[in-house]
């Protein structure tokens, strides 16, 4: 029984890498529509198509990390149950939205485009935030493993939430001031690498 159980949360891990890498591929479509006008060199391609190669790279770096992130949070896990499933999923659906508010910024920030695409991040955020939260109060979902390790998730993306509220807000204002404004990211996940891990018994809710 213990083996089906923890093979049911590798398929589920299984589903979540395979999710991921088509949003990452589906972010280099918009490039592969780029068309060089005659006689221009490779100089001319990039400045030329700036807005969409930015887009690709900021979104890349996004996607990669969230993975990397969520890689982390269920890696211990050994079993699942339907609430943590259900987030998950939506966790997928947000991940998979992204590449389409990424496509709407490769020609501007401007009309409500990057204030739509800091929040689908911040989206995604706010659901990392809550399966960390879950996994931290229902240690019997990964054998009692890296409960302290999850408290440390519960807190980075706490802060990873309140920078993207701040850039989401600040973009409403100044889209291009909203975008840099994620740079806010680096600094929260350094003081939540930083801050002590305090062990203390989970409660389930």
């Amino acid at each position: 029984m213990a083996n089906e159980q923890e093979a049911s949360a590798d398929r589920l891990i299984v589903l979540s890498d395979g999710v991921v890498a088509i949003a990452i591929t589906l972010l280099i479509l918009p490039l592969t529509e780029i068309e060089p006008a005659e006689g221009s060199n490779l100089a001319d391609v990039v400045v030329q198509n700036q807005g969409a190669l930015f887009a690709f790279a900021l979104s890349f770096a996004v996607i990669a990390n969230y993975w990397t992130v969520h890689d982390n949070l269920f890696r211990p896990l050994r079993r699942h149950n339907s609430r943590l499933v259900l987030l998950h999923m939506l966790w997928l659906a947000a991940i998979v939205f992204l590449p389409f508010p990424t496509s709407l910024i490769e020609d501007g920030l401007n009309g409500g485009f990057g204030t739509l695409y800091i929040s689908a991040l911040l989206v995604v955020s706010v659901l990392n935030l809550l399966i960390a939260s879950y996994l931290a109060r229902h240690p019997e979902l990964t054998d009692n493993q890296a409960t302290a390790e999850s408290r440390q998730h519960v807190v980075a993306s706490g802060l990873t939430v309140a920078a993207l509220v701040v850039a989401v807000v600040i973009s409403l204002f100044s889209p291009t001031v909203g975008i840099w404004a994620l740079l806010l990211l680096f600094p929260a996940q350094i003081v939540a690498a930083r801050l002590p891990q305090k062990a203390s018994p989970a409660r389930p809710i």
